[in-house]
């Protein structure tokens, strides 16, 4: 009767142990936010191809189970991420983030997505706008609230010292998708990219200036960066910097790191392989984004991280600038009671330091701190010359005085 009742005791034993082992051997689930319509698509369409992330996962004895989910805007993603329902994500804005940042969305920056994104003002084929001092008075189409709206008014501000209002600039809010073609009433459009290069291919309108300060072939002087955009904080980038980034919910990046890890480092290698092959990195995306070749292409070299002009998605000094930035032309504008201070954003930062340090060590410390401080300097398909801001990495935070604060311009939107 003993053997017997120690033999039901040791097989329970056995079967708890293996039901337990089981459980710990079931892939954790993972639900990453993307943007297919993103021009860092390329990166993110490899990583899920390539199965990147569950690759990197692996090699650190972690089994995961990885779900896709597109997201086109910024709201639902927040809102997914309070409720739990979402753990990382991509391709969130500047403009975006600063409002995920006053709402108290419970996640923190891992890294930089994309740089340089290169809004631009655009005009009729044969307009009699040929400069910014010729938007005074006009009608302009843009998508409210955005960095277009942005874009529109760093320019006008360093062009003529005025605001829109000032300069009796009327904003019409419409999607880039009707802005570019110019409709009746509407004198200028204020789009993104891709919309930058449909334009014209369209015949719909013409490049006047764009956010780095180059004009095209509707300025009176084609093919020049002005001098006024030498003024302006985002100097040597542009007239203001901005930035897509990658974000972990909070709770899982305390949960698992070593899954925050992988992913970057996934992330990291997607970039490898887009930057060696292009056109098979613009292809893949294609599928989503549906465009004309060329169009596709250029699109695509506008973004550093797809040419590996800028090779490593840390949140440098003007990562974390941008967003300080962006905050005081919505507190301009009367979108948010009080621009984002350095307190508010250090959380944010500073929880996915570790993480960045840990990615950029296990690929040899490589680019060295000398090149991140200089930023990215270069030329891509379709831009002879692209200027992007570095600076320290986020994890030198605590060793390098007034981090990020030392780039600060107060110009040109006014704050308290």
């Amino acid at each position: 009767m003993l053997k017997t009742i120690s033999a039901i005791v040791l097989a329970s034993a056995v079967g708890f142990a293996a039901a337990a082992a089981s459980a710990d051997d079931k892939p954790v689930e993972v639900r990453i936010g993307w943007n297919s319509f993103a021009g860092t698509a390329p990166i993110s369409a490899v990583m899920q191809r390539d199965r990147l992330f569950e690759k990197h996962a692996k090699a650190m004895g972690h089994d995961v189970a990885a779900e896709w989910i597109r997201f086109v805007a910024g709201p639902p993603a927040n809102e997914a991420m309070v409720a739990g329902r979402l753990d990382l994500d991509f391709d969130v804005a500047s403009a975006a983030y600063v409002a995920r940042i006053k709402q108290g969305v419970p996640a923190v920056i891992i890294g930089t997505q994309a740089s340089h994104l290169s809004n631009a003002i655009m005009v009729r084929p044969g307009s009699d706008i040929d400069e910014v001092a010729d938007l005074q008075g006009k009608t302009v189409g843009l998508y409210a609230a955005t960095s277009a709206h942005y874009t529109l008014a760093a320019i006008v501000k360093e062009h003529l010292g005025k605001s829109l209002r000032e300069a009796d600039i009327k904003v019409v809010n419409m999607p880039p998708a009707e802005s570019i073609k110019l409709p009746d009433g509407i004198d200028a459009a204020v789009i993104w990219v891709p919309f930058q290069f449909i334009g014209p291919k369209m015949g719909l309108s013409e490049l006047l200036i764009d956010a780095n300060g180059v004009t095209g072939p509707a300025h009176k002087t084609p093919g020049i960066r002005v001098p006024e955009v030498a003024k302006a904080w985002g100097n040597p980038e542009g007239y203001f910097t901005d930035r897509l980034y990658i974000t972990a919910r909070r709770g899982f990046a305390e949960e698992h790191p070593d899954l925050v890890v992988a992913f970057l480092q996934a992330r990291w290698e997607a970039q490898d392989i887009v930057a060696a092959d292009l056109d098979a990195g613009v292809a893949l995306a294609n599928e989503w984004w549906k465009q004309d070749p060329d169009v596709a292409r250029l699109a695509a070299a506008t973004y550093p991280e797809n040419t590996n002009l800028r090779n490593a998605p840390l949140l440098l000094e003007f990562d974390a600038l941008s967003l300080i930035k962006t905050s005081e032309f919505f507190y301009d504008l009367g979108t948010i009671a009080e621009p984002l201070s350095w307190e508010e954003l250090q959380p944010v930062i500073l929880g996915g330091a570790d993480f960045q340090k840990r990615v950029w060590e296990s690929r040899g410390s490589k680019p060295g701190l000398d090149q991140l401080r200089a930023g990215f300097n270069g030329s891509a398909p379709g831009w002879s010359s692209m200027a992007i801001n570095g600076g320290e990495p986020v994890w030198r935070f605590g060793e390098v005085e007034g981090w990020g604060k030392r780039h600060y311009v107060p110009e040109p939107f006014a704050t308290k």
